[in-house]
């Protein structure tokens, strides 16, 4: 790093500790320093009196940096004390084989940092937390069996040391993986839940595994009615346990390693949960969300380490990605949600022999965060790292970024994401699954990105364009504003209302761009969506709040790939599925006729619509067989919603879930000149700036800072920039999509971001 901005330190290039013997003679030092100041400060309190420090545990240090400490917990009758004794274990393998004896590890959540239990090692105590205790206890072998070698973070570790807390945090990855078990503790089971939730898993795997049963229960959305409540209120608890939430728990339990489930005194296996889980969350959605069962605590952790994981290509080798996945999670340490990532593959750099940064305790939160976020723009080929940002320009919503000092709340550039704030279900830029660069040619054919940095790396420096400014936006949209029965579900309307004027003859429009009731805001095919007329206004609002891409993601066995003859057929076809299914929830949202443009007695959808305003005849049932190779069945809403013959991709509950994924938290909003639709960071204000920028896989919100500064205005020439986040915009988010673009190409802008 620059010398103006020392605090944030690079080890690019260690994979060992270097200098080991003058590190471990600083540890042994500290060490003493740090007993002679509890000894003191016990003496003063007249808690225990110096002698007796005597009594408790001292950690030897370990003296290489691929080994780690292992519990041989003894065997021992319920009531007994807790004892055991530590040995050194390499970590690893050679050719295929462990490198030492067979061990198992524990993944469990401390609790409150309050130290009230003890374990005796080697006929010295150490205290633990009651937690631990607790799962001890459930765990160690009876009496008269052979001890249990087991890993255990706040025993193995030495948690005061922090130069071996660093050391160990790179190997965690590694001693979970090579472990022979996992053991999870989810901790006590006072009220009975484990025994029914473990039941009705069993019960929902063996539904979902016959093919009948699961149809009848994804189609037809069976309320199971033959379950008892109290069995899905289990099921919901058991997804809210802490365990499911803590940051550390993606790289312990998403290896390969078997696992098994301890609650109380019931048990289940890892992967039977996880499996479960998963399928009720696919074709099981309405029941998830009738009981609110939180199905991604368990799946986004299923195999998200493992070696040859389920998940695509693209999202593996991101760690921007990972690093999103984390921030759902609770960290004690706010520094742990990049720290609990860097066992990922992902986070391993090919060319430099080392993974993105190192783990240090000794450097701020806010040193962490703009170091990887510096290292992230350096080392990728895109601008992921951007999409994860939110909302940074509020200081009132900054989180405290100095360990150890709340009251200190050190600012971030616009650019950095703060892993400890508040965050959205999902990013927008997905990896892999948009490309808005190359819509104007601000792709990169190879390489990393060209961000450079000035100002001690506090300001980046970007190409790119804008494209337009934004014009108005909607509130925040809520997280069930797509509920039937939810009073927020008008926000809807208030989004369409934005678009409102766009639909009208030019004699109104200037009249409708104030605010409107809601009476008079029908939803209608008239119009056309301007940057791309072969696309009605509805078509496109639609796409904005539940686009294609993360509406295929919520279905079982979309549109079968064809071949290259038969290709533009089954897509306008799927188009048309996702037409049809957006039409069926504004139906299902809004059940009577007065909210759209077209009073109707039938039962279908689309009878409230007039097929004069459907260029690309959309309305129109798609063809029972897109492609001669095809297997998908006919797509026919008129013939009623939850019928067995519908596709999977035409539910309206699907395109519900797709919405409730992508939308909530965001405004709706229009541009100015060229009036895109867009779903927009929270932050977002009129006036904003709509950008590319060059390696973006979304379009970008930018606020030109001297629309909030004032000060010193014309003291600088070079314009600066706060990013507010990224956006979605149909018609800008792939290069095959059609750009309303007329005349030369633009020259790119240097964006200085602050």
């Amino acid at each position: 790093m620059a010398d103006n901005y020392v605090n944030i330190q690079f080890a690019p290039g260690r994979l060992q500790m270097r200098n080991y013997a003058k590190e471990q003679e600083a540890y042994a030092r500290a060490e003493e320093e740090r007993r002679v100041r509890e000894s003191e400060r016990l003496a003063m309190e007249k808690t225990i009196q110096p002698s007796v420090l005597a009594d408790f545990y001292e950690y030897r240090p370990i003296k290489q940096s691929w080994t780690t400490r292992v519990l041989i917990l003894n065997s021992g009758s319920p009531g007994a004390k807790l004892t055991g004794r530590l040995e050194i274990l390499p970590v690893g393998e050679v050719d295929g084989q462990s490198w030492g004896p067979k061990y198992k590890t524990l993944s469990y959540v401390w609790g409150d940092p309050v130290f009230d239990d003890n374990i005796w090692i080697d006929s010295k105590r150490l205290a633990i937390t009651k937690s631990l205790g607790a799962a001890l206890r459930r765990l160690r072998p009876p009496a008269e069996k052979p001890p249990l070698c087991i890993w255990i973070d706040q025993i193995c570790i030495n948690q005061y040391d922090t130069m071996e807390r660093n050391q160990q945090v790179r190997l965690m990855h590694a001693i979970y993986r090579y472990a022979s078990q996992v053991l999870v503790w989810l901790g006590a089971d006072d009220e009975g839940h484990a025994v029914r939730a473990f039941q009705l898993v069993q019960s929902l795997r063996s539904i979902f595994e016959d093919p009948l049963l699961a149809k009848l229960c994804k189609a037809q959305g069976s309320s199971f009615d033959w379950v008892p409540m109290e069995y899905w209120r289990s099921l919901r608890e058991l997804t809210r346990l802490p365990w499911f939430h803590r940051v550390w728990i993606p790289q312990e339990i998403g290896t390969d390693t078997p696992a098994t489930i301890h609650w109380g005194s019931e048990t289940t296996e890892w992967v039977e949960l996880a499996i479960t889980m998963k399928k009720l969350e696919t074709q099981g959605w309405e029941l998830k969300k009738k009981h609110k069962i939180d199905t991604a605590a368990v799946t986004i952790l299923f195999k998200r380490f493992a070696d040859s994981p389920d998940t695509a290509a693209a999202e593996r080798r991101s760690f921007v990605y990972q690093l999103c996945l984390s921030a759902r999670n609770i960290a004690t340490d706010p520094r742990d949600y990049v720290f609990s990532r860097l066992g990922h593959p992902s986070a391993w750099i090919e060319s430099e022999q080392a993974i993105i940064i190192q783990p240090d305790y000794k450097n701020t939160v806010a040193d962490v965060y703009h170091e990887i976020a510096i290292r992230a723009l350096t080392t990728d080929s895109t601008l992921m790292v951007l999409n994860a940002v939110l909302d940074n320009t509020d200081p009132s919503k900054a989180q405290p970024l100095v360990q150890g000092r709340d009251n200190m709340k050190p600012s971030l550039p616009s650019w950095v994401p703060q892993w400890n704030g508040p965050r959205l279900r999902n990013v927008i830029g997905y990896p892999g699954r948009y490309k808005a660069c190359s819509a104007r040619g601000l792709h990169t054919d190879s390489g990393i990105i060209s961000a450079s940095f000035l100002n001690g790396y506090k300001t980046m420096v970007v190409r790119g364009l804008v494209v337009d400014t934004i014009d108005r936006t909607s509130p925040r949209l809520a997280p069930n504003c797509f509920t039937p029965e939810s009073s927020k579900k008008s926000q809807i309307l208030t989004a369409w209302g934005l678009c409102y004027s766009e639909n009208t003859s030019s004699a109104t429009k200037g009249s409708s761009r104030g605010k409107r009731s809601e009476s008079s805001i029908k939803f209608s095919t008239q119009g056309t969506y301007q940057p791309d007329p072969s696309r009605s206004s509805l078509e496109a609002f639609l796409d904005t709040l539940a686009p294609a891409a993360r509406y295929s993601d919520t279905t079982i066995g979309p549109c079968q790939d064809s071949a290259a003859k038969g290709a533009s057929v089954q897509n306008k076809d799927k188009d048309k599925q996702i037409y049809h299914a957006g039409i069926s929830a504004l139906s299902n949202i809004f059940p009577t006729s007065s909210f759209f443009s077209r009073p109707s007695t039938s039962s279908s959808p689309q009878s409230f619509f007039s097929h004069k305003h459907d260029p690309r005849k959309l309305l129109q049932p798609p063809s029972p067989n897109p492609t001669p190779n095809s297997t998908s069945s006919t797509v026919n809403l008129t013939s009623g919603i939850g019928k067995e013959q519908q596709n999977d991709a035409s539910s309206w509950t699907a395109w519900v879930q797709a919405a409730e994924d992508h939308a909530p938290g965001r405004r709706f909003g229009i541009t100015k000149e060229s009036r895109y639709f867009a779903l927009l960071p929270p932050g977002t204000k009129p006036g904003d700036l709509l950008c590319l920028l060059r390696g973006g896989e979304t379009p970008y919100v930018l606020r030109d800072r001297e629309s909030t500064n004032t000060e010193n205005r014309g003291a600088d020439t070079a314009k600066k920039y706060l990013f507010i986040g990224e956006a979605y915009v149909p018609g800008l988010m792939d290069k095959s999509e059609p750009v309303d673009d007329p005349g030369p190409p633009r020259e790119l802008t240097t964006f200085m971001v602050e």
